[in-house]
């Protein structure tokens, strides 16, 4: 009845969904190729009909932790799919030889025309993808669905808990889920009651290359449209001539131009806005400190593991939930500290302080990142056998 009437819905509010688009077009956040492909499964299907495998990934985060996937299963089709501009511009970039399209919507209608032009074996959904339509009807197609790196934030832990019959129809479409943390582990048992398993995060898939010394450069990454004002009065509040740089790099670039519009008008130097898609870990191999973005607002945060893997040390705004784990594992090792998101001028303080300290935990990050990720084979070894 649940599923009846999820379906009954997306019909009667298609039409909204529609206008929706054209207003995301026209805000940049869409482009007509998106929306065909998005709205009507509209594909080129004689490109990715013999593949075996579809990857799909939300946004830039779940990209990049996908290479281990990638890279074990590359004996095998696959066909990356991504939900926004800027993972679909990176996805081409990063995965040159492989097939980049955008995931058609969960219409029920879509997901059809979408199977019966393709030919894929199995599914791997990265991080908190659950769509019912896509799940049920792929299942029935005798298709595997596999959650990798899964995750519920507090928030959708709640929501989902409301329905506890809709939870287990959905856990029951799935062949394999593997959690990205202990807490998800017990969280998404819970709501699915399903045996999930737990070998690591794939985010720490990650080379490690540390600078043996630094300029002082301060990075904010992954800064979204709505905290461009508190990094601007943070930076305000920084003693410039013992900065060399500032970097920021907006999480959407196609907004990119607002923020230079506010630099000029705020007189602000030292200030370079990066606006090309990727990139980012050549600016984290520079900076000695980065801020983490995503976290003055409640986001959720942004994955603190790249800027660490460069031996940068990592602040935050407290507003970091979906990477809470890794935030306090890192702390303890005194390689980043969460900030309290309402007092910006701690922060100016906390980057004054740090920029001129001399940074060496090279040893400690090593240590970190390589302790975490012995068990990410058994995760792809799973996904071979099921």
């Amino acid at each position: 009845m649940l599923i009846f009437s999820y379906r009954l819905l997306q019909l009667l509010f298609f039409p909204v969904i529609l206008f929706i688009g054209l207003i995301r077009i026209y805000n940049k956040k869409e482009n007509f190729f998106s929306y065909k492909q998005k709205i009507f499964a509209n594909q080129d299907y004689t490109q990715i009909r013999q593949s075996e495998f579809l990857i799909h990934f939300a946004s830039i985060g779940e990209l990049n932790s996908i290479k281990f996937l990638v890279d074990r299963l590359n004996n095998k089709k696959i066909v990356l799919s991504c939900s926004t501009l800027s993972s679909f511009e990176l996805s081409k970039k990063l995965y040159p030889n492989l097939i980049s399209i955008f995931l058609p919507l969960d219409f029920f209608w879509n997901v059809n025309i979408f199977l019966s032009n393709t030919n894929f074996k199995k599914i791997l959904w990265i991080d908190s993808e659950i769509w019912p339509n896509w799940l049920l009807i792929s299942k029935k197609r005798n298709l595997k669905n596999i959650l990798v790196n899964g995750r519920v934030s507090d928030v959708s832990y709640f929501r989902w808990s409301k329905y506890p019959n809709l939870s287990k129809i959905i856990g029951e479409q799935y062949a394999l889920i593997f959690a990205q943390s202990k807490k998800d582990q017990e969280n998404i048992n819970n709501l699915f009651g399903k045996t999930v398993y737990f070998f690591g995060n794939l985010k720490f898939n990650i080379n490690l290359k540390i600078p043996v010394s630094k300029k002082k450069i301060v990075c904010f990454a992954s800064i979204h449209l709505n905290e461009y004002d508190k990094i601007l009065h943070i930076i305000k509040r920084l003693n410039l001539s013992e900065i060399f740089e500032i970097v920021i790099i907006p999480r959407h670039i196609q907004f990119s131009n607002n923020l230079s519009e506010k630099i000029i008008c705020e007189n602000l130097e030292k200030i370079t806005v990066h606006n090309k898609f990727g990139d980012m870990m050549s600016i984290f191999e520079r900076s000695k400190i980065v801020f983490m973005g995503g976290s003055l607002i409640k986001h959720g945060g942004q994955n603190p593991l790249e800027p660490i893997s460069r031996g940068c040390f990592v602040l935050s705004g407290n507003f970091n939930k979906n990477f809470e784990e890794i935030y306090l594992d890192l702390e303890k090792l005194n390689l980043c500290k969460t900030m309290n998101s309402d007092n910006l001028e701690d922060i100016s303080n906390e980057i004054s302080k740090r920029i001129k300290k001399d940074y060496h935990k090279a040893k400690e990050i090593e240590n970190f990142i390589n302790n975490n990720k012995n068990s990410l084979k058994n995760i792809t070894e799973m996904i071979d056998k099921c």
